[in-house]
């Protein structure tokens, strides 16, 4: 077989393909052969007719068509593997010359992987940080959170304070009517008297009264309340408290230490908190190093990303979203029509463009510098997922082959240790985060969220790994072996920076 390329454009190369007359015979014979096993020739059993009959009955062009559907095909695979091209999409093909007893001629464009450039040292990047310490506040905010959720609650004879509990009757009725509107009446309600529990006003009316007191109280409901024919409307309530209760918080002692946990001591439980605080700042803190480092990496490549790739990672993202959605009880038919899925696909375009781009950048330089992973890598990875889970490793690894994570989760870890590589030629010193990657505070709206938080406030990729331990039975026999071909993501720590990674256009070695 000739192949002769040449490349016009950066993402299209064109192949001319002649494929020798020995092989053009044999896939002509071979049509025939299977041609006649389907027709129907009187007088002959099939597949026994000549084939100038079964020519005459199925018209003078349908055995070539078939014979160049399957030799077409498999010589424009083997063109491509012998160029080492890697092909993203459906290439055009024209046939130039194609007759019995003549070598076959066709001509392909093929559109491939876009090659990335860069406009300077993509080795040469610079990220600083804080230097990780940890707040004794922090340790006392976490006890605090673990004694609130071992609190238990005592009847109390005084009058209700904020973080009471209470067990109330009441009955609402709108301003003017004389019964109470529907939803308005409860008996033995239970209201923990904090603000947000409830119609704004109600809790706060109920601090100050006892056990048996009865209270009549004036409240509008809010103009975006739920229920349309209560929205802005003025009403009275009238409420019977039947009970208090407060809450009662365990001291904190070696006797608390015990019961949260395999701790003798306070200053066991203490200590562990610290060293938790401490892995999760240290977490992080190279979560932001390395989006850092990604990021300028980033804006070093220069690369033309075909439409065709940003179309199908749009709809891998629609279709990955949809499930999200799906799966907390959304029914996304009723949710989207035509011009809402059309505007939805708008908005992801610079989402999908920004993990291709991520993905062939972080390709070209695993292949520049030889980085390449094994199986042996992948299992690591698994064998840790599967302790969090505590399910059988083989079993975690046979459903990851069989539902296809196999490579995304491959593709994770090559793309993790390339991040590794990249930080380690970086210059990484103390100091304070960078504005860009500062957290926002607290009750600001988003139009002025960094992009780094924006990419925090999107759903991520769905969890192979995760879904992979939650099917696997607690114990399991050991399975086949990978595909030797099969890449695999390294520790939890690192993950964010490798999100925008498409998962079917991953990092390759």
């Amino acid at each position: 077989m000739k192949v002769t390329l040449e490349k016009k454009e950066k993402n299209q190369v064109y192949l001319e393909v002649e494929v020798d007359n020995g092989r053009v015979k044999k896939a002509l014979e071979q049509a025939f052969r299977s041609v006649s096993q389907q027709v129907n020739i009187p007088g002959f059993r099939k597949g026994k007719a000549p084939r100038q009959l079964v020519e005459r009955a199925v018209g003078p062009d349908y055995i070539k068509n078939e014979a160049l559907n399957k030799l077409v095909p498999e010589a424009l695979e083997q063109a491509v593997q012998e160029q080492s091209l890697e092909m993203i999409d459906r290439p055009d093909v024209e046939v130039i010359s194609f007759e019995d007893g003549q070598s076959l001629v066709f001509k392909a464009s093929v559109p491939v992987r876009p090659e990335v450039e860069f406009n300077g040292d993509y080795k040469d990047n610079a990220a600083q940080a804080p230097k990780t310490e940890i707040d004794p506040a922090a340790i006392d905010a976490k006890i605090e959170e673990m004694r609130q959720q071992r609190a238990t609650q005592e009847v109390v004879e005084r009058a209700i304070e904020q973080g009471d509990f209470a067990t109330l009757d009441f009955s609402g009725k709108l301003k003017g009517e004389e019964a109470p509107f529907e939803g308005g009446t409860a008996e033995d309600f239970k209201a923990e008297i904090a603000p947000g529990r409830f119609i704004d006003g109600f809790m706060e009316n109920l601090i100050g009264m006892k056990t048996g007191e009865e209270k009549d109280f004036d409240i509008t409901f809010p103009e975006q309340y739920h229920a349309p024919a209560l929205a802005g409307q003025p009403a009275t309530f009238h409420v019977h408290v039947k009970e208090v209760r407060a809450k009662a918080l365990p001291a904190i002692d070696d006797h608390f230490a015990a019961a949260v946990g395999d701790y003798i001591t306070v200053a066991d439980l203490t200590k562990k908190i610290e060293a938790d605080l401490l892995e999760e700042a240290e977490d992080s803190r190279e979560l932001l190093l390395r989006q850092q480092i990604l990021d300028q990496v980033l804006e070093k490549a220069d690369v033309e990303i075909p439409e065709s790739m940003i179309q199908r990672e749009i709809q891998f993202l629609m279709n990955q979203y949809a499930q999200m959605m799906q799966a907390q009880g959304m029914d996304v038919s009723k949710m989207f029509d035509q011009n809402r899925i059309n505007d939805w696909a708008n908005s992801l375009r610079d989402e999908a463009t920004k993990r291709i781009k991520t993905s062939l950048t972080l390709g070209t330089v695993a292949k520049a510098n030889g980085i390449i992973i094994t199986n042996e890598e992948v299992d690591e990875e698994i064998v840790q997922y599967a302790a969090m889970y505590k399910v059988d490793p083989a079993a975690v690894r046979n459903q990851l082959i069989q539902s296809g994570g196999w490579t995304t989760l491959a593709d994770e870890v090559l793309s993790n240790k390339i991040l590794d590589w990249l930080r380690e030629q970086a210059k990484v010193t103390e100091g304070p985060i960078p504005e860009k990657y500062a957290p926002k505070p607290e009750g600001d709206d988003a139009e002025g969220t960094t992009e780094e938080a924006k990419e925090d406030a999107k759903p991520k990729k769905a969890a192979s790994k995760k879904k992979a331990a939650e099917d696997a039975p607690a114990e399991e026999g050991a399975t086949e072996e990978a595909k030797a071909d099969a890449k695999p993501k390294k520790a939890a720590n690192k993950k964010k920076a490798t999100e925008d990674v498409p998962a079917e256009e991953g990092a390759e070695a």
